[in-house]
């Protein structure tokens, strides 16, 4: 029982892990422009008016990250 509890802990690791990568690798693709951008991020360029001006923030919507 207790190994088939740590399977089931790896696979879901594993399966994290690898969502956390793609996400990774989409976000180093979309700053370095091979992914293009959204339209509404091209309207708006500067949009760093907006009450969130946080690091994360810009990063979350800068990169998708």
């Amino acid at each position: 029982m207790a190994q088939d509890i740590l399977d089931t802990v790896s696979t879901i690791r594993d399966a994290a892990v690898g969502r956390c990568r793609k996400r990774i690798e989409d976000a180093a693709k979309k700053a370095k422009g091979i992914i293009h951008r959204n339209p509404a991020e091209e309207e708006n360029p500067g949009l760093c008016c907006e009450p969130q001006c946080g690091v994360t923030a810009v990063l979350k919507r800068k990169h998708g990250l």
